[in-house]
Parts: structure tokens; C-alpha cells; sequence
């Protein structure tokens, strides 16, 4: 007889099995009474199961009976079977990593699986609830960017009868640093029904530094958090970030009025960073006034300190603007004159400004294939470095590619571009909106330009969809584009009308987070 598979449920071997006593116990507490809840935590004390398969002996399902609910509530093109759910139960939970058998549920699943056991999202996870007095859960940064980004299911909620005062501590270890947020239970839940990382980091996260505390373990802590906030932009709204790391500037520069003289220049170069930082949130959040207020100090700042890498990076911003605006020859002028400076910038940097330079060359119709060249060689050799400023690391071979497919758009070249940025898409994780968004907007483009109607108006949908997620205003205004493409040349099309309607309701979006900003 082969060996039975982890996960899989096998007929006792006799009546006084495990999973016969299991079940035995599970029919006496449910015949008492019990509720699911105490029903699960009570397997989890004495059979030492996860809390998957505890909730579903608590319901008093089989494998394949669950997946029989799950398909005739939810049926799709490809069912489920005893086996999925087998995979979600051989997972070990949070933080765990998937094997052959151990697979972790999407966060759709665990909405479902939550209906068909009748608990919440969060018992799935981290099993039943226990009281205000219980220690705090810290889940892994894993965890918040694979399960807690929603898929946009709104159809979940929950109302906590009890029980919702107590603490989970969300910890996400990021770079060199870590975003931490502290809910309640209830909070937690509605996290999860709700999509997303939304609540601002509590001021504890990022604790308050004097000049009594030592100014040179506050730098060290002001770039950590720093790093962290940039190497987690995914995670946060653009005006949750915003809001952390301008109190935490405010910080600085009180530290910084105390402070001998030969720390402050390290100082104020660690705020031409956060300013910097925060220039570039403001322009995902639509404020391009404030965006240009930071830019303007961060320029200003890093001139103080001899920064000059961070001055020509800035120029290089402002050539971004001119190209989104679509004018080619100030965005020349700046490229040019970020490459003619008279000190050496980083390799990063050279790459940045060949490629800005081929994407104004190519709104007059050329493809400056040797430009383009050029900078994947410039950016492949600047992969593996980590020693210079943080905005640098942006800088990828990948950038290079989705510029090269947005110059191929641009030239009146779309079927090439799509190539690239399908297969950039499929490899970006469903968890980073912001860089998702970007690339489906230049794949709108460039079907809508191919004059593929329905996939222009899917891949818009999707970048729509993105957006929302990430709180990325310039999306919804880059695909205005997209729109006036697709409305002048097949207005009829049920999904062209779709994406219409989608668009304007998340302009309407838009338009109402300005008024009450």
C-alpha cells in the first residue's frame, strides 16, 4: 500500500483512528451546541491541526465536499478538487513558503473557503480568536504582499461579536529597514475585506528621535526607515507614506537645529532624500504643485552638500514631465544636459538620460535603437549594486525595457511593444500595483495604437484596477490617452464602452479626493 500524502484524508485504520476521534469529538461538541469557533480551537489544542483544517471539521466537511461547495457557489472553467483544498491545508500558514504539496490560498480563496466554514478570513489564518490579552501576531512582509492585496472582492464582511480589541502587529521587514502597523482583530478583518494595507503607520512604528537619543543612531534609523518606505512603496497609499515620512523629516530637522557642525551636512543630505522621496509620492497622488515644492528642496539641499548625482537626478525628473507632456524637445534639452555636466554621474543615471533622450527621438517618428542599446548595457552593469543612493536602484534592466517599449508605441512600432510588456507583466507579482498599473497602461497603449479595440479596453480595465490599489493618479490620467483613442474609432464596442464608463467614474474618484485634500 503506497504512503498516504500529507494533507490528504485516508480511511482510519480503525474506529479508534485519529481522524475518527476527531470526528467524534467534533459531532458531541456540535451536538452540545458549540459554536465553530470553539469547535476549531479545541481540534487545534488536541490534535495539533492547522486552522483550515480545523474550521473544516468544524463544519463537518470532507475535502471533497468542500470542494463540491466551493464549485457549485463559485463555478469556473477550471473546478476545484479535494486535492486544492488538500494544497491550503498542507500550507503551514504565515510566513511559510509553498512545496509540492503545500500550496497557500489566494486571498479570493480564503474569502470562500470563510463563507463555506461560516468564520472570518483572519481564523483561516491565524486561527480562532482569542481575548485582548493575547500576545501580538507578527506576520511577515510576506504575508502582507501576497495575501492581504484583494483581487477587488467586495462581497466579504464581518461583524466581530467580541473579541476585536485584540492585537495583531503587522511587520514587514523591507531593505534594510521594516513598516510595521498594529491593528486590532477588527481592524484586521476589515483590512482583509477591504483590500489593502490603508491604515497610516501608528506613531510608535516610526519612534521619535531627540539629540538625547545620540545623533548618529538616529541617521542610521532615519535611513532605514527611508529605505524601508521605498522598497515598500507597494504597500502604502502614496498619502500614508506622504504622512509618515513628512513627520518624520520634521524630526530631522529639529535634531538637525541641535546638532554640531560637522553632522549637519550628513543631515541635510539624508533630508535632500526624504524630500526627494516625497516629491516623487506626491506625483503618484496627482499633486504635482507639492511635487515640485519637495523637488525643489531636495535639488536645493543636495547642492548644499556637494550632491550633484541627486541634482542631475532631478533634472532627469523634470525631462520625465516634458516626455509625459509631449514635448520632445525640452525633454532633449534637459537629457543633454544632464549627460554634459562637468562632474561623473552614476552609470544609473547616464542610462536614464540616454533612454529619455531616444524616447523624445522617437515622438519624431525614429528609433534610436544604439541609444537604447547603450543604456541595457549601462543598467546591466549597475544590477547588482547597493552602494549608492536608494532612487538609483530603480534603474533596472527592466526600466530600460519598458522604455524601449514605450518608445516602439511612440514610433508607431505597438506590435513590438506588445511582445515586451506582455512578458514584463506576467513576471511583475500581483502585489506591486503601482509598477502593474504603468505596464498595463503602455500595453493599453500600444493595442489601442495596433488597433485592437477589446484588448486595449482589458488591459485599461486592469491598469484601472491597479491604480485604485495603489492610489496612483497619474494611471487614471495617462489613460485618457488610451480613451480618446478607443472612443473615436469603435465607440460601440460593449468593452470600449466598459472601460469608458470605468474611466470617468475614476476620474469622478479623483477629482472628489482633491476637493476633500
Amino acid at each position: 500500500m503506497s504512503r498516504a500524502r500529507a494533507g490528504e484524508e485516508q480511511p482510519p485504520m480503525d474506529d479508534g483512528g485519529p481522524l475518527a476521534r476527531l470526528r467524534r469529538l467534533r459531532d458531541g461538541m456540535a451536538r452540545r451546541g458549540a459554536a465553530g469557533d470553539q469547535i476549531a480551537a479545541v481540534l487545534i489544542e488536541r490534535f495539533g491541526v492547522n486552522p483550515r483544517v480545523a474550521f473544516r471539521h468544524a463544519a463537518g466537511l470532507t475535502q471533497s465536499q468542500v470542494a463540491d461547495r466551493y464549485n457549485r457557489n463559485w463555478p469556473a472553467t477550471v473546478p476545484k478538487t479535494r486535492k486544492d483544498v488538500s494544497y491550503w491545508e498542507c500550507w503551514q500558514g504565515p510566513g511559510t513558503s509553498a512545496s509540492a504539496s503545500a500550496r497557500a490560498p489566494s486571498y479570493c480563496d480564503l474569502i470562500r473557503l470563510a463563507q463555506l466554514y461560516a468564520c472570518s478570513v483572519d481564523d483561516l489564518l491565524l486561527g480562532p480568536r482569542r481575548g485582548a490579552d493575547s500576545a501580538p501576531i507578527e506576520v511577515s512582509y510576506q504575508v502582507i504582499t501576497d495575501i492581504l492585496s484583494s483581487p477587488g472582492v467586495v462581497d466579504y464582511a464581518e461583524t466581530l461579536d467580541g473579541g476585536g480589541a485584540a492585537s495583531i502587529t503587522l511587520r514587514a521587514a523591507v531593505g534594510e529597514g521594516s513598516i510595521t502597523v498594529r491593528l486590532s482583530r477588527r481592524q484586521f478583518t476589515e483590512l482583509l475585506a477591504t483590500g489593502g494595507l490603508a491604515a497610516l503607520l501608528p506613531d510608535d512604528a516610526l519612534a521619535a528621535v531627540t539629540a538625547d537619543a545620540g545623533v548618529t543612531d538616529d541617521m542610521s534609523t532615519w535611513r532605514r526607515t527611508l529605505s524601508a518606505h521605498q522598497a515598500g512603496h507597494h504597500l502604502l497609499t502614496p498619502q500614508a507614506h506622504i504622512a509618515a515620512l513628512t513627520d518624520v523629516l520634521a524630526d530631522i530637522s529639529a535634531v538637525r537645529e541641535e546638532a554640531s557642525g560637522e553632522l549637519r551636512p550628513k543631515m541635510r543630505r539624508i533630508q535632500a532624500e526624504y524630500a526627494e522621496h516625497i516629491s516623487w509620492l506626491c506625483r503618484e497622488a496627482g499633486d504635482f504643485t507639492s511635487c515640485w515644492h519637495w523637488a525643489d528642496r531636495a535639488a536645493g539641499w543636495a547642492l548644499e552638500t556637494g550632491d550633484t548625482a541627486m541634482g542631475t537626478y532631478m533634472m532627469l525628473r523634470r525631462a520625465t514631465v516634458a516626455l509625459d507632456h509631449g514635448d520632445h524637445v525640452r525633454a532633449t534639452e534637459l537629457a543633454r544636459a544632464a549627460r554634459r555636466t562637468k562632474h561623473t554621474i552614476p552609470a544609473a543615471l547616464d542610462a536614464a538620460a540616454q533612454l529619455y533622450q531616444a524616447r523624445a527621438e522617437a515622438m519624431t517618428g525614429k528609433i534610436a535603437e544604439a541609444r537604447l542599446d547603450g543604456a541595457d548595457e549601462l543598467l546591466a552593469q549597475g544590477r547588482h549594486r547597493d552602494d549608492g543612493p536608494a532612487y538609483l536602484r530603480y534603474y533596472t534592466p527592466e526600466f530600460g525595457e519598458l522604455q524601449r517599449a514605450t518608445c516602439y508605441v511612440t514610433a508607431g512600432m505597438p506590435s513590438r511593444a506588445v511582445t515586451i510588456l506582455q512578458a514584463r507583466i506576467t513576471s511583475l507579482p500581483n502585489t506591486h500595483h503601482r509598477d502593474r498599473a504603468v505596464h498595463l497602461v503602455r500595453l493599453a497603449t500600444a493595442h489601442a495604437v495596433d488597433r485592437a479595440p477589446d484588448a486595449a479596453a482589458i488591459a485599461g480595465l486592469g491598469a484601472l484596477t491597479e491604480a485604485r490599489r495603489a492610489g496612483s493618479v497619474p494611471t487614471v490620467t495617462d489613460l485618457e490617452r488610451v480613451d480618446g483613442i478607443l472612443t473615436r474609432g469603435w465607440p460601440r464596442q460593449p468593452k470600449v464602452r466598459e472601460f469608458h464608463d470605468a474611466l470617468i467614474s475614476a476620474q469622478a474618484a479623483v477629482r472628489s479626493s482633491h476637493l476633500a485634500t
